[in-house]
């Protein structure tokens, strides 16, 4: 923190001390501000004039012709190619599998039973690492993986075919799904767990971690046995639902369930797998629910969150907090009370962000629904319409902040490989080897930011030149209606390329 913020630290006491014992958070950009061979300025203006031209190209060459089918592009079958045919095959999606529930078990071993330090124990690293960034990217960039993989639809799966066997009876619903539920309880667990992940200081503890997972496999299999598993996984399981969100932007899909809706219904996971262009996905007849439009825009949110608690801007906010004359009473009465001022502080920050995106994007999808329709289209259906346009902004932004991270932190999981519960084991030799930190840079990521977020734009704005296209009477409407969002894209943009520039002071 600051020298200003310490001076506070010797006027206020205790208060200002709490604000300052914050615990450091694992840096997922580069830890030093790169020295940009052009001003920031012009980055900025450069990327969002990217965006703006690209919106030109498409509203001179894009026409209603053709798009309408646009959904339904071209595909091509990936397992009618004869040397990857294997790969749909009941034995490798067994031995998938298999694998994946090796995995989950080993892992609340080693939360329960192995090593308490994060660093020595292969749970964190692979949850926080290899899972949760990893798997956001080879779902975006790839396919849905996890789909495949997921443990909980797996063993639920296998249990209820065992149950099923043994009695003759199915195991759920107990009760039918109630439409007016929506994905409203995937909102509020993927709150609560971007708040595990962003705030909570216990998130990286092994056996913390493994009791997490004890939690939300109850609840998970206990909403697959009241409503249905194949219910569940589409409105309640939160990773089925980020992880599918986040695919259906992906140059490959297969026949796959509880994927936002994408996949056909009652089809076989795995049986078949297509190339198909990307983002194709994302592109949807009927506009998204009310509970699905907070769903995006929270996950839209939580990763700029990540990378604001890292900017000065954030130290800021906490110096002027802990200068706030109204302020100084209400804090010091909390913090008697044992609350802890920057979880607090964090918290409110969290739940307060998602409800600006949501309004700032109500506000420009009725100005999208007036100038393309006259409000003759609610609000509410425009927003739902475009809402997932926003999804390669969200996988954008994902790559660009986390990619230093991944490539870094990823490299605990070598020597953890040898020894993942901190017992003292050397199994494949690796147990010594020593991070490579030179593997990435400033520069490197700071033009791969650059890239990833002007092309996600783009993707963006293509998906909502062609949603208003379908959603518009005419050309000329759709052309209009376009301009309130081209405003948030080119600023959304430049907001995010700014905040990657940022120097790191967590």
């Amino acid at each position: 923190m600051g020298r200003g913020f310490r001076k506070v630290l010797a006027a206020t006491g205790s208060l200002a001390a709490i604000l300052l014992c914050a615990a450091p958070a694992s840096a997922h950009a580069f830890g030093i501000r790169y020295d940009l061979p052009i001003p920031l300025g012009l980055y900025l203006v450069g990327g969002g004039a990217a965006v703006l031209l690209s919106f030109i190209v498409m509203a001179r060459f894009l026409g209603h012709s053709g798009t309408k089918q646009v959904g339904e592009a071209w595909r091509f079958d990936l397992l009618g190619v004869a040397w990857l045919r294997w790969l749909g095959g009941a034995f490798v999606l067994a031995a998938l599998r298999s694998l994946a529930v090796a995995v989950f078990g080993s892992l609340l071993w080693a939360g329960f039973f192995g090593n308490e330090d994060p660093f020595s124990n292969i749970a964190p690293t692979f949850i926080w690492v290899v899972w949760w960034v990893g798997m956001a990217f080879v779902c975006a960039l790839f396919g849905n993986l996890w789909a495949l993989v997921n443990p909980w639809n797996i063993l639920f799966n296998l249990f209820e075919r065992a149950w099923r066997n043994r009695t003759g009876m199915t195991l759920g619903p107990a009760v039918a799904y109630p439409a007016w539920l929506g994905r409203w309880p995937v909102v509020g667990l993927f709150l609560l767990f971007a708040w595990l992940e962003l705030i909570f200081e216990q998130s990286e503890q092994p056996r913390t971690l493994a009791m997490l997972i004890v939690a939300y496999s109850a609840v998970t299999w206990f909403g697959m046995v009241l409503f249905g598993r194949q219910t569940w996984l589409g409105h309640g399981e939160i990773f089925n639902a980020v992880f599918g969100l986040l695919s259906r932007f992906a140059p490959t899909t297969g026949a796959t369930v509880g994927t936002m809706g994408e996949a056909p219904a009652g089809a076989r996971a795995g049986a078949q797998w297509f190339l198909r262009p990307p983002a194709v996905g994302l592109i949807s007849q009927t506009p998204a629910s009310v509970s699905t439009i907070c769903f995006v825009l929270l996950l839209l949110t939580t990763v700029t969150f990540d990378g604001i608690l890292e900017t000065p801007m954030w130290a800021g906010i906490l110096n002027n907090i802990a200068e706030s004359q109204a302020l100084r009473g209400s804090l010091i009465a909390l913090q008697n009370a044992g609350m802890d001022l920057i979880v607090l502080i964090k918290t409110m920050a969290l739940i307060a962000l998602p409800c600006v995106f949501i309004a700032v994007f109500l506000l420009f999808s009725h100005g999208i629904a007036m100038f393309g329709s006259g409000g003759r289209v609610p609000t509410w259906d425009v927003a739902g319409y475009f809402v997932l346009s926003l999804v390669p902004i969200a996988i954008a932004y994902h790559l660009s902040h986390y990619l230093s991270y991944l490539l870094l932190a990823g490299q605990y999981l070598i020597p953890l490989a040898s020894d993942p519960f901190g017992l003292g084991w050397d199994l494949f030799g690796t147990v010594g080897y020593r991070i490579d930190i030179g593997i990435i840079n400033a520069k490197m990521v700071w033009y791969i930011a650059v890239s990833a977020i002007v092309v996600g734009h783009v993707f963006a704005v293509y998906i909502a030149h062609v949603m208003a296209l379908w959603v518009f009477e005419d050309r000329g409407a759709a052309l209009r209606s376009q301009i309130p969002m081209l405003v948030l894209m080119i600023g959304y943009t430049m907001i995010s390329l700014w905040i990657l520039s940022q120097p790191i002071v967590n």
